[in-house]
């Protein structure tokens, strides 16, 4: 495969699985770009929505038969995921969600375009993904802990995929 005007012969070859996580992460972070305009323009009506989702959750629990223990546990965790869904809240975690997710979306271009600053792109991205979850929500708060480890499990298996990648990459 010839690059003409690079003065290099030969372009390096991006396997197709580089270039399959790297538009599934484009396409990922486009939405989740898209969706966090909603929560910083209006918080309230996405914090309106998550409050609803709370209600369901309850009134699914309360209508099973379960542990007295395990239902007042539930309810406690439920009080305090409502107590940390705020509009202030939906709306600084919204901010985050942009920002993290452009730093992921510039990391994946530049890593389809086999750059190596892609991958740090990315990795800082993540990074702030799980920090900023419980610095907005609270790591002590049933909601933050599971954004903080949805955040950081899928990020750690993307950030493990490239790396694994990272041999095609100047």
């Amino acid at each position: 495969m010839s690059n003409p005007g690079s003065g290099n012969d030969i372009a390096p070859m991006r396997p197709r699985s580089l270039t399959l996580l790297c538009y599934l992460t484009i396409f990922a972070s486009l939405y989740m770009i898209m969706t966090s305009f909603e929560g910083i323009f209006n918080p309230d009506r996405l914090t309106k929505r998550t409050e609803e989702l709370l209600v369901e959750y309850d009134n699914l629990i309360s209508g099973a038969n379960i542990d007295p223990k395990a239902q007042a546990d539930f309810d406690k965790a439920l009080n305090g995921i409502a107590a940390a869904v705020t509009s202030s809240n939906m709306h600084d975690f919204s901010v985050f969600t942009l920002i993290f997710n452009v730093l992921t979306l510039a990391g994946a271009w530049w890593m389809l375009q086999l750059k190596k600053n892609g991958f740090k792109l990315y990795v800082l991205g993540c990074l702030i993904a799980v920090v900023s979850s419980g610095m907005v929500f609270g790591f002590d708060n049933w909601l933050g802990m599971a954004y903080a480890i949805y955040h950081g499990m899928t990020g750690a298996v993307f950030i493990l995929l490239y790396a694994l990648k990272m041999k095609y990459m100047e």
